[in-house]
Formats: C-alpha cells, sequence, structure tokens
C-alpha cells in the first residue's frame, strides 16, 4: 500500500494552492519543498514587492501572501514538508511511483503533481574579491526586508527592472542608491527608471564594474569600482546583486517527460506523458497553447490537475467536487 495518494513536488503558490484543493477533495497528500519555507519564487526573489493580479486581492506582499497561501493550504492538515528536495521519481511495477527526496529518502504514492516553477534558482555571481566573504554580512541577492537597508548606502548591481524595483522599493528608507551597469544599456521600464531618477537619491553609474568588495571583517564598507573615469572606491553598506538566477531544471534520473521548450507537455486534464504524473504551474504547458505564467493562472492548473487526480485515484468519484461555498469548513 502506498505511503501517500499524492505526491506534490513545490511548496510556492501553485504547490500551496494544489495542497488546499487536494484536501477539499479528501486527497491523502503530501507537499515536498526543497526550501526551508513556503512560497517559493515569490518568497525567494521578491517577498518586500507587491502583487496586484491576485483576483479579490487589490494588493499584497508577496510575503504576506505566500504567509496566507500557506495558512489555506494547511487548513486540512495535509502534511508539507520542507528542506525536502525531489531527486528521482520511479514508477513501481504496479503503476504507483517512488519518490526519492534528498537522494536517500523513498516515499510512496498513487499520483504525484509537479509544480515545482522553472526549477531550482542559483544565484549568479559577479566572482570578485569579497563577494563570498560578505555574504548576507552586506551582499544580498534579494530583498527579505525593507527595514534592513534604513539609512544604508545602497549599491545595486544591475541596470534591469529588478535592480529598478528595488531601487524604487528601498528610495523612501535608503540613505543613498547607486545603481552600477557594466555596459551603457538599461533594460528597465522607462517608468521605472522615472521613477527612480524622481526620488533624487538614486544616481546610474553606467559602464562601471565592481572590482572588490571591501569590509572590516563583519559587515561591508565600501566597493572598488571601475568606469569610464578609472578606478574609484564608493562607501557602502549593503551591495543587492540584480543580476538574475541561474535556473536548474527538474531532471529526474528514472523517468523522461515529453516537454516542449523548458516546458512539461500536459493535456488538459494537466496528465503528462506517463499516466499517473500531473504538472501545473510554471513548469506546465498544455500543447504549446500560449501560456501565461501568472499566479492566478497557476492556481486555476493546480484545481484542474487535482480533480482529474482525484478522479484518478477514486475513479468512482465525481470529476468537480462542488463549489467550497456550499461545504461547512
Amino acid at each position: 500500500m502506498a505511503d501517500f495518494e499524492l505526491v506534490i513536488i513545490g511548496a510556492g503558490p501553485t504547490g500551496l494552492f494544489a495542497t488546499f484543493a487536494a484536501g477539499l477533495r479528501e486527497i491523502k497528500s503530501l507537499t515536498l519543498e526543497e526550501l526551508d519555507f513556503p512560497g517559493g519564487q515569490i518568497t525567494e526573489l521578491y517577498p518586500e514587492k507587491m502583487v496586484y493580479d491576485m483576483p479579490g486581492i487589490p494588493k499584497i506582499l508577496a510575503k504576506d501572501l505566500a504567509k496566507q497561501m500557506y495558512e489555506q493550504a494547511t487548513m486540512f492538515e495535509n502534511e508539507i514538508r520542507f528542506n525536502s528536495k525531489v531527486t528521482d521519481i520511479k514508477q513501481l511495477d504496479d503503476g504507483t511511483f517512488s519518490v526519492e527526496v534528498n537522494g536517500k529518502q523513498n516515499i510512496t504514492c498513487q499520483a504525484v503533481l509537479i509544480c515545482s516553477g522553472v526549477g531550482s534558482f542559483i544565484p549568479n555571481k559577479l566572482g570578485v574579491e569579497g563577494e563570498d566573504e560578505y555574504a548576507d554580512k552586506g551582499v544580498f541577492h534579494s530583498v527579505k526586508s525593507i527595514d534592513r537597508f534604513k539609512g544604508q548606502d545602497v549599491i545595486i548591481v544591475g541596470a534591469g527592472d529588478s535592480g529598478f524595483d528595488w531601487a524604487n522599493e528601498l528610495a523612501p528608507v535608503a540613505k543613498s542608491i547607486k545603481i552600477l551597469q557594466h555596459n551603457a544599456v538599461i533594460k528597465a521600464e522607462e517608468r521605472s527608471v522615472k521613477e527612480a531618477l524622481d526620488s533624487h537619491k538614486v544616481e546610474i553609474k553606467l559602464e562601471t564594474n565592481i572590482k572588490r568588495i571591501i569590509g572590516d571583517g563583519q559587515k561591508v564598507t565600501a566597493i572598488e569600482v571601475e568606469g569610464k573615469n578609472g578606478k574609484e572606491t564608493l562607501k557602502a553598506d549593503s551591495i543587492i546583486l540584480a543580476i538574475s538566477y541561474k535556473i536548474e531544471p527538474n531532471n529526474f534520473k528514472s523517468i523522461t517527460l515529453t516537454t516542449s521548450g523548458r516546458y512539461i507537455k500536459v493535456n488538459h486534464a494537466y496528465e503528462t506523458s506517463i499516466k499517473g504524473i500531473y504538472a501545473a504551474g510554471d513548469i506546465a504547458n498544455v500543447a504549446d497553447e500560449p501560456k501565461f505564467n501568472l499566479l492566478a493562472i497557476g492556481s486555476a492548473e493546480a484545481y484542474t490537475a487535482i480533480n482529474n487526480i482525484k478522479k484518478y485515484v477514486h475513479p468512482e468519484s465525481s470529476l468537480f467536487g462542488g463549489h467550497s461555498s456550499s461545504l461547512n469548513l
């Protein structure tokens, strides 16, 4: 007998809503998340940014949305395990699956739902002296708390949308902000650039590269840069590296799922090319149809997948579980 009816891979927004929907449909599920917190990309990359496109919520901080989605996901006490990276999936002779976690533990289930987004995010590095030494001591890849930068001289590396978004978020609290770009190209939206310049706290330095990060052993104090005017030293309390992330796709040794580009191909039931394995959210795409990577769309895909999984695990069940408003929860 399998340990669980369903294993959900990923506790980002899609995986969290899938966990809730599984509880709603009385599916015994286990959700596995490789990070040590819920929310996935929205918590890891932009927790202090506003989200505006969730139905019924005019605006909400990403970290607060993750918190509320986690609360919703655990309403039915279905288990979510953190620090649990799925390293393989094997199909057993009886059609069930063995899910390998962290390269050693194996969990059996009747169905799998992959909600792992685009994969694991690995921050890009500058590769300069002091970068590793002062990681989380002044060198950051995202802003987890705006108050952390209050009264500071902040250096942001990268003149894309992320760099200017952080500059605009931090302008009300930071002492000064300098955006450094290695070439002469600003890739951010014009509105974001104008907002940053209008704050009178943001200076843009193009064709400028960090050569060294300087500190006192406990924290960052300055950076050495090289630009059009040669080398100079800039005072800095914090450095935000808005230089994107490498994406490590989800590769499972023992199964081969049909893909299209970076997406796992699914049908309109969100089932993959292997019966019993489903995918939803940023990782999945239906028959090469246009893909919209929005939180609301991911939630809808998760709900559709869960209803089909209910029918797969319990063939006698109805496909649609009814409206939640008719339940007394």
